[in-house]
């Protein structure tokens, strides 16, 4: 029996989860992409930003509970520091989903706010810094929170020039860790 899976690509804002999933279309478009950003940009048009952002988030909801109930593999982004995708994640696992995490970390939130900034001068979404500093602790401790129940988790780190480096490939009970690992993961790795 094939099991739908629910793909989560997972990582504070501005760590590189959109460009990954840009780069990497093969992999990552072949089933429905629910990103909340990109449904708010689209609603922009009709909606100022504030309530764009909250219609977008309301829609990734509604889709994703439509996509369980059906049994259709999905995939979404998030920045994982709410419970809300862990609680999708838990639902869909009830459904006879298998669940894939890809988790984009980098060294510092200083990163990110830096690669948010440059992505507004392009005409991108803006996310004020406060938000960033507190989401970037929550992320990654909502990741480990989420880790025990992947059926596949890929852990990557985005804080160089280089780009997506992987570090860590596994499933809940063995992760394989390439090393040297980043100080940032250590928190995973346990």
């Amino acid at each position: 029996m094939i099991h739908p899976v629910l793909t989560i690509i997972a990582g504070s804002n501005g760590c590189g989860k959109s460009t990954l999933t840009s780069t990497a279309r093969d992999k990552f478009q072949q089933t429905p992409v629910l990103d909340p950003d990109a449904i708010a940009k689209s609603l922009q048009a009709t909606l100022d930003s504030g309530n764009s952002n909250i219609e977008a988030g309301k829609r990734v909801l509604r889709l994703s509970d439509e996509l369980i109930a059906k049994g259709q593999t999905f995939t979404v982004e998030t920045t994982l520091s709410g419970a809300t995708y862990l609680k999708m994640a838990h639902r869909a696992k009830e459904c006879g989903f298998n669940i894939m995490v890809v988790f984009v970390g980098t060294s510092s939130v200083e990163i990110n706010i830096e690669r948010v900034k440059a992505r507004v001068k392009k005409g991108g979404h803006d996310v004020p810094e406060e938000d960033q500093r507190r989401r970037y602790p929550r992320t990654l401790a909502n990741m480990e929170r989420l880790l025990p129940i992947a059926d596949l988790a890929v852990i990557l780190d985005n804080s160089t020039p280089q780009g997506h480096t992987l570090i860590a490939f596994g499933h809940a009970r063995y992760m394989h860790w390439v090393e040297p690992v980043p100080d940032w993961a250590a928190l995973l790795r346990s």
